[in-house]
């Protein structure tokens, strides 16, 4: 009787073992149709300042573009908007900023008709 009891338990656990082996050829994906997917080829990043990639007239997009996007944006008044960027993140790498490491601010000024009137720099140390 005990004997029965447990081939039937063993034949039942490897019947289930082995339909979890098996496979719908209907859940198949026909990959030889689809054309491989493209790598995105990415521009090398541009290592300057962000002072020195700005000028004066770009619009909003060309400053992204260039800058990529600010850290905080505020609206004038008068439609004008002030973006800042800094690197205050260098702050959280050890020693940096015990070091002697500089945090870069960067203010851009962009008049109402959205184009850039004027930037400012500043640096400061953290400690």
């Amino acid at each position: 009787m005990k004997r029965t009891i447990v081939t039937s338990l063993l034949l039942s656990a490897a019947l289930i073992g082995f339909t979890g082996c098996a496979s719908d050829q209907s859940q198949k994906t026909d990959t030889t149709s689809q054309p491989p997917p493209e790598k995105k080829v990415e521009k090398p990043k541009d290592k300057r300042p962000i002072d020195q990639r700005l000028t004066i007239g770009m619009s909003k997009d060309d400053v992204i573009a260039a800058c990529g996007n600010p850290k905080g944006r505020s609206v004038n008044s008068d439609g004008g908007e002030v973006w800042t960027y800094n690197d205050a993140e260098k702050a959280f790498i050890p020693y940096y900023s015990l070091s002697g490491g500089k945090i870069n601010f960067t203010t851009v000024v962009f008049g109402g008709d959205g184009k850039v009137k004027s930037w400012s720099t500043s640096e400061q140390g953290r400690y």
